[in-house]
């Protein structure tokens, strides 16, 4: 008996450490890279869960992939470019970083991406990225390429990326993944902005893209919507911000939304609405700016063109709906009316009478004699 306790103790020991040590080699490691051979070592030998962290900007003579590893790259507010002078990519891909393959996680933090010979970010055939404090700017072709994989916008800034046209964020589905399983998909976790407002989505037009979907969580910022053909992307107030181009090759699917057009002082304002949501007051205040008419007051929202019947804000949007917003503009405030000066004294240049003479004539010779006599006392003394 005392045998078995004595070899389950031992076995009991021998658990512990195993889970300890499994533990610890589980714990995520961190690289610090400061050139572009270190970013490549530091990919090599990373293992799931490990931090790529830049101290310095990265010039890159060729394109970086990561396949198979469940990664993130924190740029602490770096830059990864192409070094122009001396770019030699092996084969097709010219994007600056790829992550390819089901079950590659790709995490992009705090990182800017500059002049891409073709893309700055790319998802290739079900690998997962997620962008998160993400810029890219200056790509050739776009800037991030949604491959038959899948990319989650956290915080994504675009600035112009595309030759002839500006391309976004592209939906694609390219050479040699025609019999691929996986499809794109564009998931809206958080906000994006861009300094263009054309093809911030770009659908790719080919025979190979055949579907594709988008998605938003709970809590996002922006959101993506399908809509006959294309997608629309709102900003926090569900005004659409950003309309993608016009595909009739590629079937989208994606949360079904209604087209709230708010009209106002002739001006046509567009927001998107989940299917069966409801707005606010406040939601179209915003969306439709007031200020920016001029001097006016919003006075009121409501279901028809003559102003008669308020619009019910409880109700649930289920189909395409156009609502009024009246603007009163706001009575100008009159001028104060200046103060009247004081009045000035006036003098008397009435012309003196002979009477008024000799009255001033005669106080004085009594004012004179006063003085003599004065005088002369004194000279007594």
């Amino acid at each position: 008996m005392k045998n078995i306790r004595k070899m389950i103790s031992i076995l009991l020991i021998i658990l512990i450490a195993l889970a300890f040590n499994i533990n610890f080699s589980m714990a995520a490691t961190t690289h610090d890279v400061a050139s572009e051979d270190d970013l490549i070592s530091a990919v090599q030998t990373a293992t799931n869960g490990d931090v790529i962290n830049l101290t310095a900007n990265i010039l890159l003579t060729k394109p970086l992939g990561i396949t198979g590893k469940d990664i993130t790259i924190n740029g602490n507010g770096h830059t990864i470019s192409r070094n122009v002078n001396n770019w030699t990519p092996e084969d097709a891909n010219a994007t600056l970083v790829t992550a390819g393959g089901v079950g590659t996680k790709l995490t992009l933090k705090n990182i800017n991406f500059r002049n891409s010979q073709k893309y700055g970010v790319q998802s290739y055939d079900g690998a997962y990225v997620v962008l998160d404090g993400v810029t890219i700017a200056d790509c050739l072709f776009g800037g991030v390429l949604v491959n038959a994989g899948t990319v989650e916008v956290k915080d994504l800034t675009l600035y112009k990326n595309g030759q002839s046209s500006n391309n976004g964020i592209e939906i694609a589905k390219g050479n040699g993944l025609y019999n691929s399983d996986n499809n794109p998909l564009l998931v809206m976790n958080g906000k994006i902005s861009s300094t263009e407002n054309d093809n911030v989505v770009y659908i790719a037009i080919n025979d190979k893209l055949s579907e594709f979907e988008v998605q938003n969580t709970e809590n996002t910022v922006n959101k993506i919507f399908p809509s006959d053909g294309k997608v629309v992307i709102t900003d926090e107030n569900n005004k659409i911000v950003y309309v993608s181009n016009t595909t009739d090759k590629a079937q989208i699917a994606g949360k079904v939304y209604r087209t709230v057009t708010v009209v106002v002082n002739e001006v046509n304002v567009e927001m998107a609405v989940e299917d069966g949501a409801s707005i606010s007051k406040e939601e179209v205040e915003a969306a439709i700016d007031v200020k920016s008419f001029g001097n006016y007051t919003l006075a009121g929202i409501y279901s028809d063109a003559e102003f008669k019947t308020n619009f019910d804000f409880a109700t649930p949007i289920t189909a395409d709906t156009t609502i009024y917003a009246k603007l009163d503009p706001i009575p100008e405030t009159p001028a104060p009316e200046p103060e009247p000066e004081p009045a000035k004294p006036t003098q008397d240049v009435s012309p003196k009478t002979g009477e008024s003479v000799m009255l001033e004539v005669s106080v004085l010779v009594s004012v004179l004699s006063i003085i003599s006599i004065v005088a002369l006392k004194r000279k007594e003394f």
